[in-house]
C-alpha cells in the first residue's frame, strides 16, 4: 500500500497541472516582431527617372527590427499610391532572400510599382515606400512613409513574358503557329537573329495561339501596338538582328553582314559560316593550330561584321581548358561581348582536332541558351 499511493499521488499531480493549462498555452505562437522606426534611403521627397540602362537599380536601406525571440528577421519594401498609404500596391523582398537591411531594386520594378499605383507610362507621379518586418507570419509595418517621385518608362502597361516573330517577311511565313521565338535578354527586352525578305511584312506577337496582342516597328523606329494589320518590313533582304523593348518603346535593327571563326593566335577569321537559317550558322575546315615555343595555341571565338561595326561573341562562362568528354553544356554557351579583342573572353579547340576537318555551328535561337558545337 505504501508503494501504491506515490504512484497515485504522482498521477493525479500530472493530471492537475494538464487541466489546469490553458489551451491557448498549448497552442505555437509566432514570436512578436518589432517595426523598423527609421528608414535611411531614398530620403523623403527623392526623385527618380527610371531607365532601362542594364544595371539601373535604386538603393532602399532602413534600420533594423528585432524578433521577440532573437531570430533573424525577414524584410520586404512595400509602396503604396499617394491615395492610399495603409495597402501596399506592390512588394518586393530585400537582397538576400528577405535577409538584407537593404534591397537594390531594379528600374523596371520601380516602374511596376508605379503602374499599379496608377501612375501613366512616360509620366511623373508620386508613390510611397515602407518596410515590412516579418518573423515567422508575425509581421510588423513601418510608421515611416517615404515619397517618392517618380517619371516612369515610356513603355507599355503590360509586358509580355514571351515574344515571337511572324508574317510574310519571316522564315517561317504568316502561319501563327510557326512564329520564330525570341530571346528575352531581360525584363521587357527580346532579341532575334533572323532572315527578312525584303517588301514583305513582318510582325511581332506575344502568343501564337488564339487572338495575340500584335506589335509593329513604326515609321519613327518606335515599338507600337497594332489597331489593325499594321506590320513592319526592310528595304533589303538580309540576316537581322532585331531587338523590341517593351519598357520604352525603343527597337533596334542591325545588319549582319557575315559571321565567323575568329582563331586568337593569328588573330584573324579562319572559317567563314554560312546561315542555315533560323538563327544557325554553320562550315567546315581542316583545322591547324598554331605551334608555339610551349606547345600548341588553341584559343577561339566568333566575330560578326555588322552595319554596327565588328563584333564578337564569346564566352559565357570563362574557361582556360579545352572541352573534354564530360564538360557541361554551358562550356559552348555563347555571349555578345562588350568589346572586340584578341584574346578575352575565348574558348579552346581539343588538340585531338588539329589537321582534322571540323564543323562548327553557331546557334543564336529563341528556344534555348545561345550556344555552339564543334565537331
Amino acid at each position: 500500500m505504501k508503494t501504491i499511493m506515490p504512484k497515485i499521488f504522482v498521477v493525479l499531480t500530472f493530471l492537475s497541472l494538464m487541466i489546469g493549462c490553458k489551451k491557448s498555452d498549448m497552442e505555437y505562437k509566432d514570436p512578436k516582431v518589432t517595426a523598423v522606426d527609421q528608414l535611411y534611403a531614398p530620403v523623403d521627397n527623392q526623385q527618380v527617372v527610371l531607365s532601362t540602362q542594364a544595371g539601373s537599380a535604386l538603393l532602399f536601406q532602413w534600420a533594423p527590427s528585432h524578433a521577440q525571440d532573437g531570430q533573424l528577421v525577414s524584410y520586404e519594401v512595400d509602396f503604396y499610391s499617394a491615395s492610399d498609404t495603409i495597402n501596399p500596391v506592390y512588394r518586393i523582398a530585400s537582397d538576400n532572400s528577405g535577409a538584407e537591411l537593404y534591397a537594390n531594386i531594379k528600374h523596371i520594378d520601380i516602374n511596376k510599382a508605379a503602374a499599379a499605383a496608377g501612375i501613366p507610362t512616360g509620366e511623373t507621379g508620386t508613390i510611397y515606400w515602407s518596410v515590412s518586418s516579418w518573423r515567422g507570419i508575425s509581421s510588423a509595418v513601418s510608421s515611416q512613409k517615404n515619397e517618392l517621385i517618380v517619371k516612369r518608362l515610356e513603355g507599355f502597361e503590360v509586358i509580355p513574358d514571351n515574344v515571337y516573330l511572324t508574317g510574310e517577311g519571316s522564315e517561317t511565313g504568316d502561319d501563327l503557329g510557326k512564329a520564330i521565338q525570341m530571346t528575352k535578354v531581360s525584363d521587357g527586352k527580346f532579341e532575334i537573329y533572323t532572315k527578312l525578305k525584303a517588301g514583305a511584312g513582318y510582325k511581332f506577337v506575344d502568343r501564337i495561339s488564339g487572338t495575340p496582342s500584335t506589335y509593329y516597328i513604326n515609321d519613327d523606329g518606335k515599338l507600337a501596338e497594332a489597331a489593325g494589320d499594321e506590320s513592319s518590313s526592310v528595304a533589303s533582304d538580309g540576316i537581322y538582328r532585331i531587338t523590341v523593348d517593351f519598357t520604352n518603346k525603343g527597337t533596334t535593327m542591325t545588319t549582319i553582314k557575315s559571321v565567323g571563326v575568329f582563331f586568337s593566335p593569328t588573330n584573324s577569321i579562319i572559317l567563314n559560316l554560312d546561315y542555315q537559317g533560323l538563327g544557325v550558322w554553320s562550315g567546315s575546315t581542316t583545322l591547324h593550330l598554331k605551334q608555339e615555343s610551349w606547345g600548341l595555341d588553341e584559343r577561339y571565338k566568333f566575330q560578326m561584321e555588322t552595319s554596327a561595326g565588328t563584333e564578337q561573341l564569346g564566352t559565357k562562362i570563362d574557361t582556360d581548358s579545352p572541352p573534354d568528354a564530360s564538360s557541361p553544356a554551358n562550356y559552348y554557351y555563347v555571349t555578345l561581348l562588350d568589346q572586340t579583342s584578341q584574346w578575352d573572353h575565348k574558348w579552346k579547340f581539343n588538340h585531338s582536332l588539329d589537321g582534322q576537318v571540323i564543323t562548327v555551328s553557331l546557334f543564336l535561337q529563341g528556344t534555348g541558351p545561345y550556344t555552339h558545337t564543334v565537331k
